[in-house]
């Protein structure tokens, strides 16, 4: 089968959008991170950033997002703990290459949380199609309540980050 030419198809997209929603986009690279917040944004959804699993879990414990993009191969904290820091029912869509990690894996200990598992590359369009019906599933992303120890390690690891830049 021809691979097919995303390039072609996404010039397609409604640069008006007609989304809504708020969506946390968490990927350690800045290029693919500005980039799919810039496709989301480009059609209509308000879109947050972090580049790390500290700074998602922050973000999220601190504003309402609809919808968490996230990457799990992350800098300091890896997308799994802010899988674990989650609260049941969060709509979380997975974009990641899946090298270090197992996506049935994943998918099985994370089932309630999971929306959608992307691998990466993904094209523009099909990660509108997803975000947009995990926005429109309703469920708003909390943070549980975590254990001194992990609060620690969090702050341990955006103090790291900030040292860092």
């Amino acid at each position: 089968m021809p691979r097919q030419d995303s390039t072609s198809e996404d010039q397609h997209l409604d640069p008006a959008g007609g989304h809504t929603g708020n969506v946390l986009v968490v990927d350690d690279d800045p290029a693919v991170r500005s980039t799919m917040a810039d496709i989301l944004r480009s059609q209509g959804f308000t879109v947050a950033e972090a580049a790390d699993g500290a700074a998602a879990t922050w973000l999220i414990a601190d504003g309402a997002f609809d919808v968490v993009v996230l990457d799990l191969c992350l800098c300091h904290v890896d997308g799994t703990a802010v899988l674990e820091a989650l609260e049941p029912a969060a709509p979380v869509v997975i974009v990641s290459a899946f090298s270090y990690f197992d996506e049935e894996a994943i998918r099985d200990q994370f089932s309630s949380t999971v929306f959608s598992c992307l691998r990466k590359p993904v094209a523009p369009r099909r990660l509108i199609e997803v975000v947009s019906a995990a926005a429109t599933a309703g469920r708003c992303p909390q943070v549980r309540p975590i254990a001194p120890r992990d609060a620690l390690r969090l702050g341990l690891a955006g103090l790291a980050r900030l040292g860092s830049t």
